[in-house]
């Protein structure tokens, strides 16, 4: 019988919690959003995002990018992408900000790009992980403002001429969309 209930357990989804949540007064719901504050930095760096907006909001994000991709090469962290694209995904679920999701993707790459240029790191998963973002970019370029779009240019620029000194046809791949971009509005590898 307690596999039963192990089993349906892992079945609940979405409407078995919206329908518990449905029953709840004020006072229990914020103690629920409390304990979930609590919880994990995750959690917080969420509700702040989603209830307080501020400017600081992307720096804190852009931060966590940043130290993920291209941790300190004499600390002992790890390059952790995962963390880094979680940290995007986060923020853009708690924002809804495309400005600030390219900003923070801008981020990923730059970083990754001065990585690999600088210390020679990466393989194919790791290129293919940045030729992701930049397709990303690509998708978001119609969404974002011409101001928004000018200041993505400058920094795309940055990273294609970094990337030249990078093997594994990142450099050429990294040409070739930010060309497309900057030139037409869209990329080859974007659509």
């Amino acid at each position: 019988m307690a596999k039963t209930s192990t089993s349906s357990q892992n079945r609940s989804g979405w409407g078995d919690i919206r329908r518990r949540l449905e029953t709840f007064d004020r006072t229990s719901l914020l103690g629920l959003v409390h304990d979930l504050y609590q919880a994990s930095p995750a959690n917080r760096r969420f509700l702040h995002a989603r209830l307080l907006p501020s400017t600081d909001a992307v720096e804190k994000y852009r931060r966590l990018v940043a130290d993920a991709v291209y941790p300190d090469p004499f600390s002992r962290r790890r390059v952790s992408l995962r963390d880094a694209t979680t940290a995007i995904t986060e923020y853009r679920r708690s924002t809804g900000d495309v400005p600030g999701t390219v900003d923070l993707m801008l981020t990923f790459i730059e970083s990754g790009t001065e990585q690999a240029a600088d210390l020679g790191y990466g393989d194919e998963a790791y290129f293919s992980a940045l030729e992701r973002k930049l397709d990303a970019i690509a998708k978001a370029w119609a969404d974002l403002s011409a101001e928004a779009r000018a200041e993505a240019a400058t920094r795309l620029d940055w990273v294609r001429k970094r990337a030249k000194v990078v093997g594994w046809g990142y450099g050429d791949y990294v040409e070739d969309v930010v060309a497309a971009l900057v030139n037409g509005g869209t990329s080859k590898s974007g659509s």
